[in-house]
């Protein structure tokens, strides 16, 4: 008998990402309890980080990429 999986793939940014598995939705659900938690932790750190980068709040332009 084959045991049905679900996958769930979470992408929180361009630096954080993780996957879920379990064989039903109470699984899942118990696996994603501190989701919140982790996406507020994720969100403070990232902000920190750009008041760091940035601490006059202004992103300087980007020059346009040279193609060959």
């Amino acid at each position: 008998m084959t045991v049905p999986r679900i996958n769930l793939s979470i992408r929180l940014g361009p630096m954080v990402h993780f996957e879920v598995q379990g064989e039903n939705c109470t699984q899942v659900a118990e696996a994603l309890q501190g989701f919140e938690k982790l996406n507020l932790i994720v969100e403070a750190m990232f902000s920190d980080l750009a008041g760091r980068v940035y601490p006059d709040g202004e992103v300087p332009p980007v020059a346009p990429e040279e193609t060959p």
